[in-house]
């Protein structure tokens, strides 16, 4: 076994003639084997992930090429640790797990809500689990709740199966309004519960036939977890051809990206969206550094984003949010990217509250926005971005931190879910089709089809 290898795998020293061979222990080059663990750790859960899909290697091979040569064409069969608890989670690239973990009995969410400080599970036995998980923001990221919520149908479809027909209906209908009421920005919950109800009704379900319907079901949910990493590879994969080919850097070699949301695998499942065209373009060799903003109230840039491009050896700077449209007017960032809850048909797009600022400065500077978003986030129902759904999230998100009060007692907050933007200051969108840029309608339109087509 090489140096590289025993470094990658965490094996004891090398004996005295392979150090004769090596020679001294550069730190640096120690944090690049660091690195590419993590990288090959996380490349072993998307593999496991996406080959529960019947025919998910082909796909890989002859779909994805490219982005499946960068992402996984290197994985070792490491897995990650079992269990739950919690661990430091500083510096350690090799203990970093996928966003979830989707189980026979229960599916095992990393707790965002202790990052940066500590990797900590939540079990989750039923669908209801999941809802209240999906609330209590254990949990972020649009295209991860698609899949959670699919894999909590699921889990209530399998506790189900004694029921009577009648009773595991009402369970199942009930299980998936509350999963959409969860999230109800996000437009990848709603469409995993339509399709997972669709296959429900395809299964024709009647009396004894529980264990069929759980079955069905889990293998719907395992084909959108499977999917779903094999769409956000290809979306890294044009993503970078795309910045690599029409942003060019506007101070020195760097292209600077301003960012605003968690896009990183936490947020997607298993590859990500947009830090996975970031991670992509600085994999191809280009110079890059992340402009990180904040994401209040929940601060998932600075806890999260921060936390993701550290492990990832991504060099980033974290700013106000309060600054960040300011700094972008001032020429410090070549380029937006930021992540959708939801995309309307139109081309108008949900995204992280603090977002239409960074739009309208970007459109003023001719700064290129771009929105890095799977098709599992277009709302089909919603014609403009007006009939997107912008809930209001509690206010005591803005009121308290942690626990911590922020703000007098009896103070009145707002707290929106989302910032809409209009299609007309968004550069382009970043599917796992191909780059659409406006007209976006008829483009999204036939994307779409064309996903389906491809399925």
């Amino acid at each position: 076994m090489s140096g590289e290898e025993r470094a990658a795998s965490g094996s004891s020293a090398p004996g005295p003639s392979a150090a004769l061979e090596t020679g001294p222990v550069d730190p640096d080059e120690l944090r690049r084997l660091a690195r590419r663990r993590f990288f090959r750790s996380l490349a072993a859960d998307a593999m496991k992930t996406a080959a529960t899909v019947v025919g998910a290697a082909g796909a890989l091979r002859d779909g994805s090429v490219e982005m499946a040569s960068a992402i996984l064409g290197t994985a070792d069969a490491t897995g990650s640790p079992a269990g739950s608890g919690a661990r430091p989670a500083g510096g350690a690239a090799g203990v970093f797990r996928s966003a979830f973990r989707f189980e026979p009995e229960r599916v095992v969410l990393l707790d965002q809500r202790r990052l940066p400080d500590e990797l900590s599970d939540v079990d989750c036995l039923t669908g209801s689990d999941v809802a209240q998980a999906i609330r209590d923001s254990v949990v972020r990221g649009a295209p991860l709740l698609g899949q959670v919520a699919a894999c909590g149908i699921a889990l209530t479809a399998n506790r189900s199966m004694e029921a009577s027909l009648s009773a595991r209906r009402s369970i199942l209908f009930g299980t998936a309004n509350a999963l959409r009421n969860a999230a109800p920005t996000a437009a990848p919950v709603r469409n995993a519960m339509d399709r997972m109800l669709a296959r429900y009704a395809a299964i024709s379900d009647a009396e004894g036939d529980g264990a069929r319907v759980a079955a069905g079901l889990r293998q719907e949910a395992e084909a959108i977890i499977g999917e779903a990493t094999l769409a956000h590879a290809g979306l890294a994969s044009h993503g970078a051809a795309f910045f690599a080919a029409s942003v060019p850097p506007g101070d020195g070699a760097t292209l600077r990206i301003l960012t605003i949301g968690s896009t990183g695998a936490l947020a997607g499942g298993q590859v990500g969206t947009g830090l996975a065209i970031v991670a992509a373009l600085r994999d191809a060799g280009r110079p890059v550094e992340v402009l990180v903003a904040e994401t209040r109230p929940w601060l998932a840039g600075a806890r999260l984003v921060a936390w993701e491009l550290v492990q990832a050896g991504i060099p980033f700077v974290l700013v106000g949010d309060g600054a960040a449209a300011g700094l972008l007017g001032s020429g410090a960032a070549d380029a937006v990217l930021v992540g959708a809850e939801s995309i309307a048909r139109d081309g108008d797009v949900a995204c992280d509250p603090g977002s239409f600022a960074l739009a309208v400065v970007a459109a003023r500077r001719a700064v290129p926005f771009v929105v890095a978003a799977p098709l599992s986030t277009c709302d089909g129902q919603a014609a403009e971005g007006s009939a997107l759904r912008a809930a209001q999230r509690p206010p005591e998100e803005v009121l308290f931190l942690r626990g911590a009060r922020l703000a007098p007692e009896g103070t009145i907050a707002r707290n929106p879910s989302v910032d809409v933007i209009p299609s007309d200051l968004v550069t382009a969108v970043v599917t796992e089709t191909g780059v659409l840029q406006a007209p976006y309608a008829d483009r999204l339109a036939a994307a779409a089809d064309r996903s389906r087509a491809e399925a």
